[in-house]
This record gives C-alpha cells, sequence and structure tokens, in this order.
C-alpha cells in the first residue's frame, strides 16, 4: 500500500505553465508597479 503512494507521487511530474501565461503575469505586474509609482508621486505632490 505505502509503494503505491509512493509510486503516485514519484509519477507526477512538475509540468510549467504555458509562455502566454508567465508573459501575462509579467504584463500585469509592470502596468501594476507603473499605476503604483504614478500613485505615489500624486501624493508626494499633495494629492488631487
Amino acid at each position: 500500500m505505502e509503494n503505491e503512494e509512493l509510486e503516485q507521487l514519484e509519477e507526477e511530474v512538475h509540468t510549467p505553465r504555458p509562455r502566454w501565461q508567465v508573459w501575462l503575469a509579467r504584463l500585469a505586474l509592470v502596468v501594476f508597479l507603473a499605476f503604483l509609482l504614478m500613485y505615489y508621486i500624486n501624493i508626494s505632490r499633495g494629492g488631487i
């Protein structure tokens, strides 16, 4: 029983994410950081 469980764990192989998901996540991160930077610049200038 334990051998079967170990074999199942060994058979599960990590499959990497598709390239489009990786690049979409990178793009979303860049957009988020740009908005965050604009927000901080706005706050440092006194808001509104």
